[in-house]
């Protein structure tokens, strides 16, 4: 995910606080949520590779 994205996910949550659309937010922030999820990040596998082994 790119910084660019990550920053317009923040406004648009800003944007629903600002309007005290808390239900809305909620939505957005589980929807964008599962949108992460589904995305494979070698960098992250990586990561819990790692960690994984030094248990």
């Amino acid at each position: 995910m790119k910084n660019a994205d990550v920053l317009n996910i923040l406004n648009e949550i800003s944007n629903f606080l600002d309007r005290e659309e808390y239900y809305k937010a909620t939505e957005y922030i589980e929807k964008k949520k599962n949108e992460i999820k589904l995305e494979k990040d070698p960098s992250s596998e990586y990561m819990d590779k790692l960690i994984k082994d030094l248990k």
